[in-house]
């Protein structure tokens, strides 16, 4: 059974940076950093003009931790699909300073991992449907990596977590496209009201509006994801029996990354603060949907995910609906709530077939 160390917020809890080092401190992260070794610290550093990514502050205390043990830190993320100003190491450099991640702020260098336009990467041979991956050159040149992932709900994933942040945040292009390319959208034309946000938003170039619908050229579709987050109509949609398929191919996405470090060179913070229905892709200002719970700590990215879940079930919460809110009592299915046609759970029952972790575990709270 796995631990999970937890660092509950109540009216009692002070000073995140400090309770960030008691977790690290709890859980000996110190022994799996060695001297002079390079310490890839992931994060997803905020889209342009969202503010529920990780703070700044969190990243500066594992940052200070790290360089304490003897590591040469660099805080990283890789480029992405979708539009946005995150599509190349430049616009993402910009993107990072904006949200507050400078050397002055953080004590540490930004790398984008994947490089100028996505395309540094490793190869890593991982059997099945996946088949290879291509792990992010400087993530998988580190020499141990500490995942830092704000835990909140997904369109496509149904939750985002460690897992995830693996798998999609740890890849090169190449295998972001894989992925993704199982779940390309669909247009219901009755309700498509012509907009042409999705249009205007498609950096692919894949959509285009003809006779008043929206219509999809699959030939240009990679299926990431954004025409289904704008679509203000409801008109855009994943087939959703695809779901359990990109889930799966992320487990062993993840998998590939994993394989590119030793053993116990990989640990896990989840925050479980401002748990939102959209992930920090987006720029949406909706409210979090669950009071803040604390934040998680582990060596397995399984369990660390499975307790986030079962931490946020058993919250109270509200669903947005038709411009109201609605309690949700503690206990429901919150992911099911939002996505009802997703199954959360594929991912992680795939991630321990694979043997990347379990999905028993301890809560050690700090």
């Amino acid at each position: 059974m796995s631990k999970v160390y937890m660092v509950k917020f109540d009216w009692k809890a002070t000073n995140i940076m400090r309770r960030i080092q008691d977790l690290l401190n709890a859980a000996k992260v110190n022994e799996m950093i060695g001297e002079g070794e390079i310490i890839a610290i992931k994060v997803h550093l905020g889209e342009r003009g969202n503010f529920r990514h990780p703070r700044p502050q969190i990243i500066r205390s594992v940052v200070d931790y790290v360089k304490k043990h003897g590591g040469k830190p660099f805080v990283t993320d890789t480029t992405t699909l979708y539009a946005g100003y995150r599509g190349d190491a430049v616009d993402y450099l910009e993107t990072a300073a904006m949200n507050g991640f400078t050397m002055g702020t953080i004590n540490a260098p930004v790398i984008i991992a994947d490089g100028l336009r996505g395309r540094d990467a490793v190869e890593v041979k991982v059997g099945g449907e996946l088949g290879k991956v291509d792990v992010a050159a400087a993530i998988a040149e580190a020499d141990a990596m500490i995942v830092i992932s704000h835990v909140k709900f997904h369109l496509s994933f149904g939750f985002g977590g460690a897992l995830k942040n693996l798998a999609m945040g740890c890849t090169a292009r190449a295998t972001k496209f894989a992925m993704h390319s199982t779940s390309k959208p669909t247009v219901d034309v009755d309700r498509c009201t012509g907009c042409r946000l999705c249009e205007r938003h498609c950096r692919w170039e894949a959509i285009r509006v003809i006779e008043g619908k929206a219509r999809i050229d699959y030939e240009k579709c990679v299926g990431c994801g954004d025409c289904l987050a704008i679509c203000r109509s409801g008109a855009i949609t994943i087939p959703w029996d695809r779901t359990d398929r990109i889930q799966r191919l992320a487990a062993q996405a993840a998998k590939g990354v994993l394989m590119t470090f030793e053993k116990n060179k990989v640990f896990y913070i989840n925050l479980l603060m401002e748990v939102t229905r959209y992930c920090d892709c987006g720029t949406f200002l909706e409210s979090p949907v669950i009071p803040d719970i604390g934040i998680l700590g582990s060596y397995d990215p399984v369990a660390i995910d499975q307790a986030s879940m079962d931490l946020i079930n058993a919250m109270p919460g509200y669903l947005f609906k038709e411009g109201r809110y609605e309690f949700v009592k503690p206990g429901e299915d919150k992911a099911k709530l939002y996505y009802p046609e997703l199954n959360w759970w594929v991912i992680l029952e795939e991630a321990e077939r694979l043997g990347l972790g379990s999905r028993k575990y301890e809560i050690v709270t700090i």
